[in-house]
């Protein structure tokens, strides 16, 4: 062999490069993957629960679900109420009611009483829907809409059912959420 030639036998490096051995995915490893995957959920998760848990919007959605249920009840109260048992429907339109409306129930409960026995007509109230349509949880007052069918039986009669559209206007008191004004919406004609 002359010096020119190159040998025809290659020599194999036993031991490749580092960049290409192949990696293997041992049980330590994959465990040690799965530990850092959770601890970085939990910490993911964790941070969103604490900032949920500082958030006013949640107070805000409670307060608001609050009103609501109450001021259903209350457009259910105040559009209810049977001649053959006038005192209880009207001790609840009381306990339904505050500020000047419960005052305008009071000073007027005799002529409604009359009012009532006279036309001989039993009420029944659904609410359709209603929804807040302001709330100030400092002020502890909120306005609600409120669609209310509203079954009207007369003595002898067969039954009709007028549709109304409330606005409520709602006051935070220590028993609840209670209506301080009531007034019918009038439609565009």
């Amino acid at each position: 062999m002359t010096v020119l030639e190159k040998p025809t036998t290659q020599h194999k490096d036993p031991d490749p490069a580092p960049s290409r051995r192949r990696f293997r995915i041992t049980p330590v490893r994959a465990l040690a993957a799965l530990v850092a995957l959770a601890a970085l959920a939990a910490l993911f998760f964790g941070g969103a629960w604490l900032l949920a848990l500082n958030d006013d919007g949640l107070e805000l959605a409670a307060e608001r679900e609050a009103v609501l249920v109450d001021a259903r009840q209350v457009a259910i109260n105040l559009n209810t109420l049977d001649y053959r048992n006038v005192g209880p429907g009207l001790d609840e339109w009381e306990r339904s009611s505050t500020g000047t409306l419960l005052d305008e129930f009071r000073a007027n409960r005799a002529e409604y009483e009359q009012v009532v026995a006279q036309t001989k007509r039993a009420t029944v109230a659904t609410v359709m829907d209603a929804a807040v349509s302001e709330l100030d949880v400092r002020a502890g007052t909120a306005h609600v809409l409120a669609a209310v069918d509203v079954e009207v039986r007369p003595e002898g009669q067969a039954a009709t059912i007028t549709r109304q559209r409330l606005e409520l206007e709602m006051t935070r008191t220590d028993q609840g959420w209670k209506a301080s004004r009531l007034a019918l919406v009038r439609t565009p004609s």
